[in-house]
């Protein structure tokens, strides 16, 4: 063999190589192209297209389908096919006999007419798709060179195939964990829901046993007994007792109706209830028509005898009003004594907090022996009392059971003249020209205000003649609504100015009972301990029982006086004064503070449970 042979030989190795290089190049290329399609997570959609072009354009097949099978067989690439070319192939029927790569020449079926190859891709013996070829382009690559790609798009095929199934498989994990996951929030979004509602539902159990705790027992020996589990006796060496009967009760309770009878006492105990919580006494019980109470105890109190004077008064008040809208008149008598007592829990499984003692012997004597509408007391209270109160002397009355006993009428608070004159001028002026609509600044706001007043003035020890002056502002501080409903304060000083030196008040005193109306203005800012009096006995009922009521007045005066509020605003609305709102005299902190924040729970729970927290 010459050399130019031998050359020629060498020639047309160097080009098979080249070739064949070529080829893995390409196939390389292609294999890491949809490789790194994979890697990166691309969609289905962008490695069948990959797929696709390598077919079109570098193998130039002019006509292919893939047929790939996820719950069933379907087709998930195609190029080049007619209208219903591909309708006739069953993929059960077929395809899934062949298990290596077929020419379709050898293989006689009408549904595979339009192609020439069948590349199968098995896993195993699992079948995961067939990649059908046709019209094979002559020009620049022939059948043979083609041939020479099979095996490689056979494993392109299954690789490409396995990434979508994964793909599929994936998606499909990741709707079942999604799935799965609304399922158990969903679950447990209605376990949370059940668990809110027994919660709330064992809260608001819990609510009621202390609210009905409390409603039998003090609140101090409600959380003794909580706390221990029984209640120490103890004996108070200054306390006073205040009873309360019916005249000829026995006999109107025979013309009335049982259930008429209970609703009449209920009105009226409940009013005494108030009125007990209003000057800090201890109601003990209510036997048929006797209403007995103490105070003193468990809280002690240097003003206890003068707390329950004015009570009583308040209370007869209450009747003689009541008369005007009920067709029976009551008439009470009340009696009361001061001295010392012991007092305890008794009952295990019902229990009752009760006082023994001489006193409370005493002041059921005095009752006995009092009239109608009258405050009869014995020599001990009038001793404590006389510097406060005018009192009538009845003499040496026969008590029963206890002999002979000095026996007093209180008659009436001591209280200057001029304040009397200025209080009959400004009600009576309040109540002509206050505006309608105002359901919670009405006159009995003003008179609510100037008991508490005179409550707080009482237990903070300031004197009689300072005490004159809060109860002064307090009448005075909400007359400036009788021209504007907003910023009235300042108007409420003018009319002080104007109307108070006619009953002989000094210049000092008006400037000192103007400051405590400005005082009022929210948010407030007392400067001395009258301004601090008056201002906690004007928001003295956001520490008391009856808060719920008064605050839905003010609730509706506001609607009515153009702030429009839904329900849920004045929830927020109240919740936010709560919290920002402070008691100042020692008094108030003492008896409404704790009362207070009880309110302030309850309408943050009420709001939680609505969902608009």
């Amino acid at each position: 063999m010459d050399k130019f042979e031998i050359k020629d030989i060498v020639g047309k190795k160097i080009e098979r190589y080249k070739s064949k290089l070529t080829i893995k190049e390409l196939q390389l290329d292609v294999l890491l192209d949809i490789t790194n399609a994979i890697n990166h997570n691309f969609s289905t959609q962008t490695i069948l297209e990959k797929f696709k072009r390598f077919l079109k354009e570098h193998l130039k097949i002019e006509k292919f389908a893939l047929f790939s099978k996820s719950s069933q067989w379907r087709c998930v690439l195609s190029h080049g096919l007619m209208d219903g070319e591909l309708g006739e192939i069953d993929v059960e029927r077929d395809l899934i006999h062949l298990k290596e790569i077929t020419s379709v020449t050898s293989h006689q079926n009408d549904s595979l007419k339009y192609f020439d190859m069948v590349v199968p891709v098995y896993h195993g013996d699992k079948p995961l798709a067939y990649l059908l070829l046709g019209d094979v382009s002559n020009d620049e690559l022939n059948v043979s060179h083609i041939i020479k790609h099979l095996n490689f798009l056979q494993l392109l095929t299954n690789i490409s195939v396995s990434s979508i199934e994964n793909q599929r498989l994936a998606k499909e994990l990741f709707k079942q964990e999604q799935e799965r996951r609304e399922l158990m929030e969903k679950q447990n979004e209605i376990l949370e829901k059940l668990v809110q509602e027994r919660t709330k539902e064992l809260r608001a159990e819990k609510e009621e046993s202390e609210r009905l705790l409390h409603n039998i027992l003090p609140e101090e020996v409600a959380e003794e007994l909580k706390q221990k589990g029984f209640i120490t006796p103890l004996r108070y060496n200054e306390s006073t007792i205040l009873f309360t009967d019916f005249k000829e009760f026995t006999a109107t309770s025979a013309k009335i109706s049982p259930q008429k009878l209970v609703n009449e006492l209920n009105d009226i105990f409940k009013a005494f209830d108030h009125i007990m919580e209003k000057y800090d006494i201890e109601k003990i019980k209510t036997i048929g028509d006797s209403y007995m109470a103490v105070c003193g105890l468990p809280k002690e109190s240097g003003t206890h005898a003068i707390q329950c004077i004015r009570a009583a008064f308040e209370m007869i008040d209450f009747l003689e009003k009541r008369k005007g809208r009920s067709d029976i008149a009551w008439e009470m008598r009340v009696g009361i004594h001061s001295g010392p007592l012991v007092a305890g829990v008794v009952g295990t499984k019902k229990f009752t907090y009760d006082v023994w003692g001489d006193t409370v012997n005493t002041a059921s004597r005095m009752e006995s022996s009092g009239m109608p509408g009258k405050v009869n007391v014995s020599e001990e209270t009038y001793r404590i009392i006389k510097d406060h109160f005018d009192c009538e002397y009845r003499g040496k009355l026969a008590a029963k059971g206890m002999g002979d006993m000095d026996m007093y009428f209180v008659t009436s608070e001591k209280t200057s003249e001029r304040f009397l004159l200025v209080k009959k001028y400004i009600l009576d002026k309040l109540e002509k020209e206050l505006p309608g609509k105002l359901y919670y600044h009405g006159l009995h706001h003003t008179l609510d205000v100037c008991d508490a007043a005179s409550v707080l003035a009482l237990k903070e020890n300031i004197g009689k003649e300072k005490t004159e002056l809060v109860k002064v502002a307090a009448l005075f501080h909400d007359s400036g609504f009788i021209k504007q409903y907003w910023k009235n304060e300042v108007i409420g000083c003018e009319i002080a100015r104007e109307i108070l030196p006619k009953f002989n008040y000094s210049s000092e005193e008006i400037e000192g009972i103007c400051g405590m109306i400005m005082a009022t203005k929210i948010p407030q800012s007392p400067k001395n301990i009258l301004e601090e009096i008056l201002v906690d006995a004007d928001l003295d009922y956001l520490g008391r029982t009856d808060f719920s009521s008064i605050g839905k007045t003010l609730f509706d005066e506001l609607n009515a006086n153009g702030t429009p509020l839904d329900e849920k605003q004045w929830s927020r609305m109240q919740i936010k004064f709560l919290g920002e709102h402070t008691y100042f005299t020692k008094t108030a902190r003492k008896l409404r503070e704790p009362e207070k924040q009880k309110q302030l729970e309850r309408l943050n729970r009420v709001l939680i449970a609505e969902g608009c927290a």
